[in-house]
């Protein structure tokens, strides 16, 4: 999720630097810094490669005709298409919407293609949710209107965006966090859960109050209300096995993981992620696991890293810098329900 400029202190960015290296150090899964190289360097696959890998190695996790209900599964009613068993993110930097495939185990980025919505000039490519066949929802924002749009496109040719036809009502649910959810454990269904984020123009003062959580109607292009939120602003990823959460805001040095009831948008949990902030750009997602963060290194820099939550406690549990300059500026994330959601191996 990116917006416009809420921008704090040179030494308020230093205390988060300090804060997140107090616990951790800024190296990838296998001890070394795996910032990406946009030159084909270090850090990137390459299309070859991911078409060659399927074992979570060095490359895409082909999850289409393989996976197991167990971890994302393809089966049933709503069988997984042109889907991997990863993390798609948004990414704008320059100006251009792209997507690319991170792969958690391997710590690599991948590009998949460049977003061909034919949004209005100045409109801004905003969060992002990846769904069961392969497609791109995508919320386009343009803040002098507080206007809104979501467009859909396939991962397999993202010049073929379209315009669902979905247009805020009232100057309200503008800024939207986007993520999936399966209906239950049970079912192979899943549904796209909206998150009004449109009071995060006031950060880091929030007044008293949260925000709400919807649920998109495709027949309609609408969003359904389901219910108030505890949270202002808050980005959305939700998993195979039928979970929401939420990645929220409580201060400009806090912010909370919280598991939502999907029925009523009421907290059921949450952990508190002392010293990570959500900066100008923000986005996550839940994968074999572990929960994902992508923030900018520093408040207004243009370039994330992705912060680590040990979230099954397999390796320790906490907080710790997974990737520390992706090369990237990541405002929006999404992950299938196809996708894995227990730890590999």
């Amino acid at each position: 999720m990116r917006y416009a400029e809420p921008m704090r202190s040179t030494a308020w960015a230093w205390s988060l630097l300090v804060a997140l290296s107090a616990c951790t150090d800024d190296t990838g899964s296998e001890g070394a810094d795996t910032g990406i190289i946009l030159d084909g360097g270090p850090g990137v696959t390459s299309q070859a490669e991911t078409e060659d890998s399927a074992d979570g190695t060095g490359g895409k996790l082909d999850v289409a005709g393989t996976a197991t209900a167990g971890d994302g599964g393809d089966g049933g009613q709503c069988a997984c298409q042109d889907v991997e068993d990863g993390i798609y993110v948004l990414d704008n930097s320059g100006g251009v919407a792209s997507v690319w495939f991170f792969d958690p185990p391997a710590n690599t980025f991948t590009p998949v293609g460049t977003i061909g919505c034919a949004a209005p000039l100045g409109w801004v490519a905003n969060s992002m949710a990846i769904d069961r066949q392969g497609y791109a929802w995508l919320n386009y924002y343009e803040q002098a209107t507080a206007s809104a749009r979501i467009y859909r496109a396939p991962l397999s040719d993202l010049s073929q965006c379209e315009d669902t036809g979905y247009l805020n009502p009232g100057a309200s649910w503008w800024l939207l966090g986007m993520g999936y959810a399966v209906i239950d454990p049970q079912s192979s269904c899943d549904t796209l859960y909206i998150y009004r984020s449109d009071r995060y123009l006031e950060y880091p003062d929030f007044g008293p109050g949260g925000a709400a959580l919807g649920r998109f109607d495709e027949a309609t292009d609408t969003i359904a209300m389901i219910g108030p939120t505890d949270y202002p602003v808050g980005e959305l990823t939700g998993t195979g096995d039928g979970r929401l959460f939420a990645f929220a805001p409580v201060s400009a040095e806090l912010a909370v993981l919280v598991n939502l009831d999907k029925d009523t948008g009421s907290e059921l949990e949450h952990i508190d992620l002392n010293g990570l902030d959500i900066t100008n750009a923000f986005a996550f997602a839940f994968w074999g696991g572990d929960v994902y963060f992508f923030t900018e290194t520093s408040p207004g820099s243009g370039v994330s890293r992705v912060t680590r939550l040990d979230y099954d406690g397999n390796e320790g549990g906490g907080l710790s810098v997974y990737n520390s300059n992706t090369g990237l500026h990541i405002p929006g994330a999404g992950v299938s329900t196809c996708a894995s959601f227990i730890p590999p191996g």
